[in-house]
């Protein structure tokens, strides 16, 4: 343990500058990336999954995932419950805001989901460090969790979805493209030691 007067170029590097450019990164991304998108795009699916589905990607699937994958069940869906419920609660103030009906089935919808997602990428991977494992493992609960999203999106009495096969397209290619690049990370972290559970 570090005390009070012990400073190092990595604490400002790691501590300070990377942290600080990781966050312009994202401002930016979510700034710049939207109107080049929407030129390339204007149908706006681009948009949805790269931009409007960034914050989603990263809250309801990376994280939950993540946690499933390195460390258990219990860590994966109680992140899973609580970005969830920060991103549901980022939906409902945005309908608020647009004048959109509040408690809607669909808002539960993101909770549900991104519980799901951590709760069964734990314990379909059951502590295994293998990658194959950990891809199927993340795309089975990615996919299934993503399914019942879109139930919630169908059975919702605002008439959300109109269009199945598009919303089903926007739901499941960001899970499956962060079902590729989580278990990547995890392998990653397990390289170098920085992971919550020790190897058995």
């Amino acid at each position: 343990m570090a005390s009070w007067k012990e400073w190092k170029r990595g604490d400002i590097i790691f501590g300070i500058i990377v942290p600080t450019l990781v966050a312009l990164l994202i401002i930016g991304w979510l700034t710049v990336l939207a109107p080049v998108l929407l030129n390339i795009d204007p149908s706006y699916a681009l948009n949805s999954i790269l931009v409007d589905g960034l914050g989603e990607a990263i809250l309801i699937v990376g994280i939950p995932l993540f946690l499933g994958l390195l460390w258990n069940q219990w860590a994966g869906g109680a992140s899973g419950f609580l970005l969830g419920s920060v991103y549901a609660l980022y939906v409902n103030d945005q309908w608020v805001f647009y004048d959109y009906a509040v408690g809607d089935i669909s808002i539960m919808g993101y909770v549900i989901c991104a519980m799901l997602t951590g709760y069964m990428a734990g314990a379909l991977n059951r502590g295994s460090f293998s990658f194959r494992r950990m891809v199927i493992a993340a795309l089975l609960s990615s996919i299934i969790a993503g399914l019942i999203m879109l139930f919630t999106f169908v059975i919702s009495p605002l008439g959300m979805t109109t269009d199945i096969p598009y919303n089903l397209f926007i739901i499941l290619l960001p899970r499956v493209i962060y079902s590729i690049i989580i278990p990547i990370f995890a392998t990653l972290f397990n390289w170098f030691g920085i992971i919550p559970r020790h190897m058995g």
